[in-house]
């Protein structure tokens, strides 16, 4: 009796799982505003023990797609670089990018994996974050993540009504920063990656020196990189320039001040080392869409100051 030859791009398994959300309802829903966050669910799946698993998408996929590995082995070529896949880590691919990924022969994978799009997708993938994710990257959590995809899983199954959708979407978005930030562990933990060591570095000199005005250069020698070479990564990481995010956190606690006190807006501007205060009422409303003295007569009309008897 002659064996069956399964193709390359073919596999099956008993436990396999799998939905699409049809086309014309993310369609639909795309023009009505329920994707909230501007990333959306398109596809999501479980394979166990996926034997023969093999893709090759010459011109990438129209999403992202997101890959977990519990248990096994594989690997991923992406930008021309093979690189093996281990338990419990993850990867990214991004949409449009030729990729290649395949099971181990001897030891193939079990995966969790979502296809996610959205207006926010290209912006989502120049973040630092997402960067990092794009090769294989150990994950700790994945006990709360495969909860997680099964919520959305057991959600999906009920159908496509506006209430599920809205539900699935925005535990999605829990889905995804528990990969990416992992509990909120890549802020807070002491970062290994030269760049974030660099901009952690810098945020920290501006929170500790709010009172003062520094320079682009001042910050550059702080970090002890180049004027540019600080400007591309701290932007690459936070998505502005080091000046705009010190200013950022400048107006940031002008509005705490605002809220909480009864001082004038020239003692807040000359506390936050701004010499001008129109310069400083410029900026705030620039930042915050009003000016100083709007956003403490609004916080005022909220919560007004009790008058004496």
């Amino acid at each position: 009796m002659t064996k069956t030859k399964i193709p390359k791009n073919y596999w099956y398994g008993e436990g396999r799982k799998i939905i699409v959300i049809p086309p014309q309802i993310i369609r639909q829903h795309q023009t009505d505003g329920l994707f909230l966050n501007g990333l959306y669910l398109t596809e999501i799946g479980y394979y166990p023990e996926a034997s023969n698993h093999y893709t090759h998408r010459k011109t990438g996929s129209s999403d992202n797609i997101m890959i977990y590995c519990l248990n096994g082995e594989g690997w991923v070529i992406l930008n021309g670089e093979k690189k093996p896949v281990k338990p419990n880590t993850f990867f990214v691919l991004p949409q449009h990018i030729e990729h290649e990924y395949g099971a181990s022969e001897d030891h193939p994978w079990t995966l969790y994996w979502v296809k996610f799009g959205g207006d926010g997708l290209s912006g989502l993938n120049h973040l630092s974050f997402t960067l990092q994710s794009f090769q294989p990257t150990p994950f700790a959590y994945g006990t709360e993540a495969i909860a997680l995809f099964d919520e959305i899983f057991l959600s999906l199954e009920q159908g496509y009504s506006t209430q599920y959708l809205v539900y699935v979407n925005l535990l999605f978005v829990n889905f995804l920063t528990l990969f990416f930030f992992q509990h909120g562990s890549l802020i807070r933990k002491e970062h290994t990656n030269p760049h974030e060591l660099i901009v952690q570095k810098v945020m920290e000199y501006m929170k500790k020196y709010l009172n003062k005005s520094i320079s682009i250069a001042e910050f550059a020698n702080t970090s002890g990189c180049s004027v540019s070479h600080l400007s591309n990564i701290f932007r690459l990481s936070t998505g502005h320039s080091p000046i705009d995010y010190f200013n950022q956190l400048k107006i940031q606690k002008a509005c705490q001040e605002l809220y909480s006190g009864n001082k004038l807006i020239k003692e807040i501007a000359a506390e936050l080392g701004f010499s001008d205060q129109y310069y400083f009422s410029r900026l705030f409303r620039n930042i915050m869409g009003l000016s100083p003295n709007q956003y403490k007569n609004r916080n005022a009309l909220r919560f007004p100051l009790k008058q004496n008897p």
